[in-house]
Formats: structure tokens, sequence, C-alpha cells
């Protein structure tokens, strides 16, 4: 009886120690104490493109210290640190969780959350023409931009990256329009260099530059031949004069002149009244004059200036780069070697009687009836027909 009682106190010895054991591990488990992350994101509202600092500096543990910080920043990437600090930069628009796990030195762990929001950057979608002729408007239209989230945009225009249009002493900072679409008129040719900047409502920019280059036009010349006439007439008694001025040709390359000044026949007893037609032309230090004169007594006595070959006139067709057709004409015509350019400044003048047919005396005082006189002017001139030739975009 003794013997089993004391088989039974050890086997029960067995069992308490077994069991005292197996609680005793499972204390050493349950007693490991875990950390108490903390996750902080500044600034918590980013712009795609910018980085989001992260600080899980916070973070406490009563044993142990933290031996590891693992961040899933919420886009795919993920990274570790040894110290609770880090930053991110985030590539595409949206709200992502960003999420730090620690472990201190006893194997405790923990985790702690916190969202962001990534403002898309707005897209700027810019229409250039394909090609731009000088004195055309130029169009450029950027109405085709988007913002990510769907917000609305501002439009900052410089356009003319050269110009300092607000004059502060920067040319490139300039706001010259600010609707999506502007249209920019030209004068000459040359490259436009312009920038465009978009905002979007919550302050996101973009900027972009753009060039227009605006091209000069061709035109095709050719001289065609052109006559133009002019006539004056009056009534002179001796010792009168007539004088006048005007520009034979403003557009035209002159060839040739014809001046005859015509007297009418009378029937005065008295004989022929005697007239001097004279020209100058002060441009060219050109001066010509002609006395009347007649063959036969049936004739009406006239004075002819007469000059030919006064320029060298352009055979065929060229052709000419220019701004403008008006740019080209004052091109084709600023030459101080063309002839007879200006003004061109006549008289008539009466000498009075001719003494070798008349009396050898002349009028007495009130009794000179004068005499009718028509000056005629024969230009020829060459003028240009220019035509602008297309462009062929290829």
């Amino acid at each position: 009886m003794m013997e089993y009682n004391r088989r039974s106190l050890i086997a029960n010895s067995l069992v308490l120690l077994m069991v005292s054991t197996v609680l005793m591990a499972g204390c050493t488990s349950i007693n490991v104490t875990k950390p108490r992350a903390s996750l902080t994101a500044y600034p918590n509202e980013i712009t795609s493109g910018e980085a989001v600092n992260l600080d899980a500096r916070e973070t406490i543990t009563s044993e142990g210290v933290i031996t590891n910080f693992a961040w899933d920043f919420g886009d795919g990437n993920n990274s570790e640190t040894l110290v609770g600090f880090t930053s991110h930069i985030y590539v595409n628009p949206g709200k992502f969780s960003i999420t730090v796990t620690v472990t201190n030195s006893e194997g405790g762990v923990d985790s702690a959350t916190t969202d962001i929001f990534v403002n898309g950057i707005p897209v700027i979608v810019l229409d250039l023409p394909l090609l731009a002729k000088a004195g055309e408007s130029v169009i450029i239209d950027a109405s085709s931009s988007y913002d990510p989230e769907g917000g609305q945009l501002r439009y900052e225009w410089d356009s003319n990256l050269s110009k300092d249009s607000d004059n502060n002493g920067n040319p490139v900072d300039d706001i010259d329009f600010t609707e999506s679409i502007i249209n920019l008129p030209t004068t000459k040719s040359g490259l436009i260099s312009g920038r465009l900047k978009i905002i979007d409502d919550v302050g996101a920019t973009v900027t972009k530059d753009w060039e227009v280059e605006v091209n000069t036009r061709n035109f095709e010349v050719r001289w065609v031949k052109r006559i133009k006439e002019k006539d004056w007439s009056g009534n002179l008694k001796t010792g009168e004069e007539w004088n006048s001025s005007h520009i034979p040709s403003i557009e035209g390359i002159l060839y040739s002149i014809n001046a005859t000044l015509v007297l009418t026949q009378d029937g005065n007893l008295m004989g022929d009244e005697n007239f001097t037609l004279s020209l100058e032309v002060p441009n060219n230090s050109w001066a010509a004059d002609a006395e009347s004169t007649r063959q036969s007594p049936a004739e009406e006595a006239s004075a002819i200036i007469f000059r030919e070959k006064m320029n060298n006139i352009p055979n065929g067709t060229e052709i000419y780069s220019s701004d403008s057709k008006e740019i080209l004409t004052n091109l084709l015509f600023d030459d101080s070697s063309i002839f007879g350019t200006g003004n061109w400044v006549w008289e008539v003048y009466s000498n009075g009687l001719d003494l070798d047919t008349g009396l050898p005396f002349e009028f007495p005082d009130g009794i000179d009836p004068g005499n009718e006189w028509t000056l005629y002017l024969t230009f020829e001139v060459y003028e240009p027909v220019i035509v602008e030739l297309a462009y062929l975009i290829v």
C-alpha cells in the first residue's frame, strides 16, 4: 500500500511538472511586448512628381529597441530603413494608403497607416499651325488640355519670350493672354517663341514652351507695258507762264516720254506767237526744253520733248520672297538707279510774236488776245504684275 502511494505521488508530481513547463512556455510567448507604431505624412496633399515626407520617429517600444522600419507606399513600391524617416515620390495621381511596419529587438511587431492624396498635373495639349505666313494670324489652340481630376484650368500665355510686354525687366514671365485659344497677328517672318502655363483648381502648374516659324511669302513678278496719258490746256499772253508738277508713275518703271505742246492756230494776222515748253526732273538732275515750230502755215505750231530707253526693263518672270506684296512693291522701286522717279515739273511760257514772220513789234498794251495751247503727255511705263505662289505642304 505504501508502495502504491509512493508511485502515485511520483506520477502526480510528473504531471504537475509537465503542466508547469507548458504553462511557463506559454507565458514566455505571450509576454513579448510589441512596439507602438506611429506614422505622419507631410504634406498629405501633393502633386504628382513631388515627394511626401514620412515620419515614424514617434514610434515607441517599452522593451528593446526598434530594429526595422518596413514601408509600403501604396503604389506598388516598398522599402526598409533603420531609421523612422523617409520620403517617396509619387508619379501617378490618386489616393494612396501608406503603411509602416516596425519591429523591435525582442521580435515585437506593430503597424501604422495614413492616407495621402496625389493631385495630377494638368496635361497640356497644343495644336500649332502646320504653316504660317507673314501677314496671317497664327492660331494656337490649347483647349484640349485637361486636368486628370477633371478640375477647372486657368491659362497664362506669354506670346513672345523675347519681348518684355509688362516692362518688369523679365521678358519670360508676361501674361499676354488668359484664354484657351489665342490668335496672334503677324507682320513679318521669323520665329515666334512663347510659353504656356496651365494651373488647375488646387494650384498645380505645368508649363510648355512652343515655337511657330512664320514664313515669308513667294511671289512671281512679270512686267507689263502700260501707256499713261495726261493733258493740260490754257491761254497765255506774252510774258505769261504756266507751271504744274506731277508724278508720272508710282508703281512702274518709265521707258519713254513724249510731251507735245500744241498751239491753237487762231489766224492772227500779226504773226505766230512763240512758246517754250520746259521740263525738269529734280530727282535725276535732268532738264529739257523745246521751242514751238511748225512746218507749214496750215499746221498748228508745236513743241516736242521726247526721250526713250530711260530704264532697262526686266524681261520674263522672276521669283521673289517677301513678307507682303506691299513690301515687295516698295522693294522693287526702292532703287536710286531707277530714272524718272518723283515729281516732274512742267512749264509753258509765251515769248510773244515770232518776229521772223510777223510785224517787228509786240502787241500794244491791252489788246494781246493770248494764244490757246494744249500739252499732251504720253508715258510708256512698265508695271509689275505680282502673283503670290501657293505653298505645298508635304
